[in-house]
């Protein structure tokens, strides 16, 4: 099920693969919120926002525990590596604070709330009025502008370009219906956006959104939506659609579409068709 928002656009369709059920209460993966590929793209990284640990995972869901580990941080939204394949970068969204983790100590190097770096009185009176639970949701890292992308949930959507030191904001743009964030079955209004991937072969990003149930393809550079999908999928014979969908990630080589959901705590995969 694919809807156009701009016919000039190639059009992509999803088709459904498979999933696998990721809950483990034991460890702890029990909301997974935040995806993303490893360096290697033969693994996957996640949160889950009521733990504090990062959790490694293969291709098949499966929980690499000798790989996964503690850190100091709970109520953690979205998780980005960095292009070396050292550093995660986390969001914390009570706070609206970005966490960095190295790898391989395992040690949290450097933490900034959006609140302490330099420009943020552009984008102060967004999260002035917003709840605690309408802050950052998902976090992204731009190779073309070399820079983090973090989102700000809803109460507004808000895409806020940031320094990899953490310690300026570069740029910001809304994620409403101007720029074709839409959805025929609620209100723009109602729209949140729960995770985000930047694709470095298209130069744009694929956000999602868990009351749309909706995939989207947004052009940052021309600030607009190229086309949307529901996040759907056939089971049993009966159509249905991923209940809260948390973290996205995405191998534009393989065309290849990760999605977690977190009140499911299933790993979805789809294929991309162009």
């Amino acid at each position: 099920m694919t809807d156009f928002l701009n016919n000039e656009t190639q059009s992509f369709s999803l088709t459904y693969l498979k999933s696998f059920k990721i809950k483990d209460e034991k460890e702890g993966l029990t909301e997974p919120s935040g995806l993303v590929l490893s360096h290697g793209r033969n693994a996957l990284w996640t949160v889950s926002d009521d733990t504090n640990k990062i959790f490694k995972l293969n291709l098949d869901g499966n929980l690499k525990k000798n790989n996964s580990f503690k850190i100091p941080d709970n109520e953690l939204e979205g998780i980005v590596l960095d292009p070396t394949g050292k550093s995660l970068f986390a969001v914390n969204e009570s706070k609206n604070e970005i966490i960095q983790i190295v790898i391989d100590s395992q040690d949290v190097t450097n933490r900034k709330r959006l609140s302490a770096m330099s420009g943020y009185e552009t984008i102060a009176h967004f999260f002035s009025d917003s709840a605690a639970n309408k802050g950052l949701e998902g976090i992204s890292w731009n190779t073309a502008r070399e820079s983090l992308f973090v989102m700000k949930e809803s109460s507004p959507g808000l895409l806020i370009e940031v320094s990899p030191d953490l310690n300026t904001i570069i740029s910001y743009s809304l994620l409403n219906d101007e720029n074709g964030f839409l959805d025929s079955r609620i209100n723009s209004q109602e729209i949140d956006f729960s995770d985000i991937c930047y694709d470095h072969s298209r130069d744009c990003f694929w956000i999602i959104s868990d009351k749309a149930k909706r995939l989207f393809l947004y052009d940052g550079n021309k600030n607009t939506v190229l086309q949307s999908a529901v996040l759907a999928y056939m089971k049993r014979g009966e159509y249905r659609e991923i209940e809260q969908a948390e973290g996205i990630a995405v191998n534009p080589e393989l065309n290849r579409l990760y999605v977690v959901s977190d009140k499911e705590a299933v790993l979805y995969v789809y294929d991309i068709r162009w």
